[in-house]
C-alpha cells in the first residue's frame, strides 16, 4: 500500500478523500486528485509542497494567506498555493476542483518552486484547465493509456511553466473574455479597492465592456448585482477590523471606503440590525456573527 504524502494526509483531513486520483507519468510524476467538499470556513495549514487548484465547478471560492488581503476564485480559473504559507479558506457551499501536486517537496521541480514563493496567485489559463479536465477523463477509463497520459501530463506543465514566466499583460484580461473572467477581473478590483469610492461604472470600465453587459453578466455569475455585491464586501471587511483591530468606528468606516462615520453606521445597522459599537462589544465572536440580508 502506497503511503500518503504529508500534502495529502492534511488534504484527506480538510477535505475528505478525493472522488478520483491518479499518478500522470509525467516528468517528474503528477499526483492528480479531484475533491467535491462542502465547505464553509476552513484553515488550512502550511503545505510541504506547492500545490495547483483548478477550479472546475461550484461557488465562488475566497481565500486569504495570513496578514493579507484576500484573493479570489472562479469555476474555470487556476491558483498556483504555494508551500509554507497558511490559508483561510471560504466557499459557504459546494466547491469542485482537481489539486496537482508532487507528492513531496523533494519532487517539486526547481522551476515551480521559484515561482511558487511568496503568496498564492490566481491567474486564467485555458489550456492548463483543458489539460487537467482532459488528464481527468484519460485516466478514468477502463484501460488508462499511460503513454497518452505522460504527453498530457508534460504539456500542462510545460503550459504552467510558460504562463509562470510569462504572465498575460493586463491588456489581454481586456479583450474578448467569458463571463467568468469578466467577473472574476471586477472582483478582484472590489477586494484591493474597498477603501475607495466603486460604481458599477468604474467595474464595467476595469472589466473593459459596458455597464449593462457588466452588470447582466456579473449578476448572473454571483447571483447578486454589483452594487450588493459591494456592499456585502464593505460589511465583511468592516466586521473584520471591528473584531480585530482597535480602529475606532470612524476609523473602520473610512477603511471599508464610507464618506462618514454616520453613513458607514446607518448601513451597518440595515445589514446587522446591530450597531458597529454593539457588534465590537459582543466579543469579536467570529466572522458569521449576525446575519445577512440578501437583496
Amino acid at each position: 500500500m502506497q503511503l500518503l504524502s504529508r500534502t495529502q494526509r492534511t488534504l484527506y483531513r480538510m477535505f475528505g478523500h478525493p472522488e478520483f486520483q491518479y499518478r500522470v507519468p509525467s516528468g517528474p510524476p503528477l499526483i492528480l486528485e479531484r475533491y467535491r467538499a462542502v465547505i464553509d470556513t476552513a484553515s488550512i495549514p502550511p503545505f510541504d509542497e506547492p500545490l495547483l487548484l483548478i477550479h472546475t465547478a461550484g461557488k465562488q471560492l475566497s481565500y486569504r494567506p495570513a496578514a493579507h488581503s484576500t484573493q479570489l476564485s472562479s469555476p474555470g480559473l487556476v491558483s498556483l498555493l504555494p508551500a509554507g504559507v497558511p490559508l483561510e479558506f471560504a466557499i459557504g457551499g459546494v466547491g469542485e476542483g482537481m489539486l496537482l501536486h508532487f507528492g513531496g517537496q523533494r519532487r517539486v521541480p526547481a522551476w515551480v518552486t521559484a515561482r511558487a514563493e511568496g503568496l498564492p496567485t490566481t491567474f486564467m489559463d485555458n489550456v492548463i484547465v483543458a489539460i487537467g479536465q482532459q488528464i481527468a477523463s484519460a485516466a478514468g477509463q477502463p484501460h488508462a493509456n499511460d503513454d497518452y497520459l505522460a504527453i498530457l501530463g508534460n504539456a500542462l506543465l510545460a503550459q504552467l511553466r510558460h504562463t509562470l514566466s510569462h504572465p498575460a499583460p493586463a491588456e489581454i484580461l481586456r479583450g474578448s473574455r467569458s463571463a467568468t473572467l469578466l467577473t472574476h477581473v471586477a472582483v478582484q478590483y472590489v477586494q484591493q479597492h474597498l477603501d475607495q469610492p466603486l460604481s458599477v461604472a468604474r467595474l464595467a470600465a476595469v472589466a473593459g465592456v459596458g455597464v449593462t453587459h457588466f452588470s447582466n453578466t456579473f449578476k448572473r455569475v454571483t447571483g447578486v448585482t454589483p452594487h450588493r455585491y459591494i456592499l456585502r464586501e464593505r460589511m465583511a471587511r468592516a466586521r473584520e477590523l471591528l473584531r480585530m483591530t482597535a480602529l475606532t468606528v470612524g476609523e473602520v468606516a473610512e477603511a471599508v471606503g464610507f464618506a462618514g462615520q454616520s453613513h458607514f453606521t446607518q448601513a451597518f445597522i440595515r445589514e446587522m440590525d446591530i450597531t458597529p459599537s454593539a457588534y465590537r462589544r459582543m466579543g469579536r465572536v467570529n466572522s458569521n456573527t449576525g446575519v445577512r440580508r440578501s437583496h
